[in-house]
């Protein structure tokens, strides 16, 4: 985008913000991430790096900013963040043991919905949150739920690392009914050819945040600049149409 396409107070009011964090944007950084499909695939996918991967990658770009990508476990991301081995990660909910070594995006994603699943021929079909009360539910680990799971009495929660592993539990008796996020189940459940093999259930939990989904950035980079310009592009973005046609990409 030519310079003097932009507004000139939008213009100045970024330069002036850059310019008060002192600092340039940086040539290449380095997104970790773990595999998260849609959202993050796994390597050598062919539909591409995933929903927000490539939104990531297409802000950088168009910052014009070189972007490796390394996918590791998810603890792992996690400490590189903190340790300043890595620049940036993607599909974060805010939590304020990570405000200490992370710098926030402004939210990509704000509305997700988490829909619950048993095997198909299960005795157990509980018709509202309520009903899970003293039953085992299948969740993964270190992801941010909405409040009113936790108000469910006497709800045993059992911890899956992902949502493969969450799918093969629940079909193995692990537990009674899994929580996932209704876009990734769906995309876990048809790509496995195990879609036939459960049931949803009639209700569903609504996560609406003014913090939404996020990307962290690594405070240890000092990478407050890049941040003021990621979300200025973020914006744009979002305003034009590009995040849904990313989005549309692997829904579809």
């Amino acid at each position: 985008m030519k310079l003097k396409s932009v507004p000139f107070l939008m213009v100045f009011f970024l330069t002036l913000t850059l310019g008060s964090w002192g600092q340039s944007l940086p040539k290449e950084v380095l997104l970790v991430n773990d595999p998260y499909p849609p959202y993050v695939m796994d390597d050598g996918s062919k539909a591409g790096p995933g929903i927000d991967m490539e939104i990531a990658v297409k802000v950088l770009s168009n910052l014009g900013v070189k972007t490796k990508i390394q996918l590791v476990p998810f603890k792992r991301a996690l400490a590189m963040l903190e340790s300043g081995d890595a620049d940036l990660t993607t599909t974060l909910s805010f939590r304020e043991d990570r405000d200490a070594y992370l710098l926030w995006s402004a939210p990509y994603r704000t509305d997700t919905a988490y829909v619950f699943y048993t095997p198909k021929n299960s005795t157990f079909v509980p018709k509202n949150l309520a009903e899970l009360s003293k039953h085992k539910l299948g969740l993964i680990t270190g992801f941010a739920y909405p409040d009113a799971l936790g108000k469910i009495p006497d709800l045993i929660r059992v911890e899956a690392p992902d949502t493969e592993k969450l799918v093969t539990m629940l079909l193995g008796g692990r537990f009674e009914v899994m929580i996932v996020n209704s876009i990734v189940g769906k995309y876990e459940l048809t790509s496995t050819g195990k879609r036939n093999e459960v049931q949803q259930l009639g209700f569903e939990l609504r996560g609406t945040d003014a913090k939404g989904t996020v990307m962290g950035f690594s405070k240890k980079k000092n990478l407050g600049a890049l941040v003021v310009a990621f979300n200025a592009e973020l914006k744009k973005m979002k305003a034009d149409g590009s995040l849904d046609k990313i989005e549309g990409k692997y829904l579809d």
